[in-house]
């Protein structure tokens, strides 16, 4: 009796990951079953791509795939009898797109946006679950993203897409690992520490107070555009604690501001923009994400994207578009055309404390326009060298 309650208790105990598992631990079989709770921690598996591969094998219908080159994880959530996802990726990238999928929310493979590691021996992949979606990079590249309010549907896959929508909300804390003998995980806290680093001077963004201005001086100054297009900083980056340090945002206080933020980047159904959006005090208060296909806002919109917006994008190359959460109301503008949703209750009063934002889900050709009167990049921008170009050509060398 003794024993089976010893029994029923270990399987509903909240698992706590083995604090070994934040150092990289060798697979050494096939089959690796761990305790890893996903909502507090981002996987990382270190990962290496085989000597000889087939990138076009004469296989690989919905979740057949080449075993050589595949990594699988089943997901559980308080036992080790409730499997609620199976995820599958390879280290290859396949001619015909059958590259990663999640079995709960796809009905055939997706495509990777590159070939991993741009081909590199070696390989760090990182899964990071998110309330509403999950993405998962390679040596910090985007390579597959999934909205769980978006799963596929198809006969063949009954279910679908409600489980997609139930992974999103299982406690996931085990998993089993398959066919990834001699690779390595390990375990990163979504939160973590920054550690002080010593202050990097901050360029002038303006007059200083012992500066004066003719009349004639002032004039000039306000036919002056001082806007410009400034390449985004990523902050999925260790130097930004991956989306952690607020010295990697853009303080600009978007409750106020009728003209938001302008951001020019590719627009596409499966590629998302994302902007991860902050208190004064740097808390997360959630994220704007939206593409072609969808637009959400933590906790408070989740719609497709109406047609007029999709129509209005570039016929080729990217897109400019305009987000702002002014006043309680959440806009999106592609050219001329607006999409509104006012926020009401609880969601008008958290996204009115927005005041400043990081980017994410963006490439180094993505940009938005700064507007120096406006907005103030934390001093992690300071050593980026596209901005301090922008701020010489604004006021010149120190």
């Amino acid at each position: 009796m003794v024993m089976l309650l010893l029994f029923l208790l270990g399987t509903v105990t909240p698992a706590v990951i083995d604090p070994s598992l934040t150092e990289w631990k060798l697979l050494e079989t096939n089959e690796v079953r761990e305790m890893f709770p996903l909502r507090d921690y981002i996987l990382e598996v270190k990962s290496f791509l085989p000597d000889v591969y087939d990138t076009n094998p004469p296989y690989g219908e919905l979740f057949r795939t080449d075993k050589p080159t595949t990594m699988m994880m089943i997901l559980h959530a308080g036992n080790w009898d409730n499997k609620v996802g199976r995820l599958v990726w390879n280290t290859i990238k396949y001619d015909r797109g059958y590259d990663v999928g999640i079995e709960e929310c796809d009905v055939r493979y997706v495509a990777y946006n590159s070939f991993p590691a741009g081909g590199k021996k070696e390989q760090i992949w990182a899964w990071n679950f998110f309330d509403d979606y999950v993405d998962l990079t390679c040596d910090d590249e985007l390579q597959y993203s999934q909205n769980f309010n978006e799963g596929d549907s198809h006969s063949r896959k009954p279910g679908l897409p409600e489980k997609c929508r139930a992974l999103g909300d299982a406690q996931v804390d085990r998993i089993i690992f398959r066919h990834m003998e001699g690779f390595y995980i390990r375990g990163r806290p979504k939160v973590e520490k920054i550690e002080t680093t010593p202050p990097i001077q901050k360029l002038t963004s303006g007059p200083t107070e012992s500066t004066s201005a003719s009349p004639s001086a002032t004039a000039q100054l306000d036919e002056i555009n001082f806007e410009k297009e400034v390449q985004m900083c990523n902050c999925w980056i260790p130097e930004c604690s991956y989306c952690n340090n607020p010295e990697c945002t853009v303080k600009h206080d978007l409750s106020t501001s009728s003209r938001g933020i302008q951001v020019t980047s590719q627009l596409g159904r499966k590629k998302m923009n994302t902007l991860l959006l902050f208190d004064q005090n740097g808390n997360r208060i959630g994220y704007f994400r939206w593409s072609l296909r969808s637009i959400f806002l933590t906790g408070c919109v989740g719609c497709p994207t109406p047609g007029p917006l999709r129509k209005a994008r570039a016929e080729e190359g990217p897109t400019t578009w305009t987000f702002s959460l002014a006043y309680g109301v959440m806009r999106i503008r592609v050219g001329e055309e607006v999409y509104e949703q006012e926020l009401f209750g609880d969601c008008k009063r958290a996204y009115r404390n927005v005041r400043s934002y990081s980017f994410y889900d963006m490439t180094c050709e993505d940009t938005f326009t700064y507007d120096p009167m406006d907005m103030v990049p934390g001093m992690f921008w300071d050593t980026q060298p596209a901005y301090r170009t922008m701020v010489t050509d604004f006021y010149g060398e120190d």
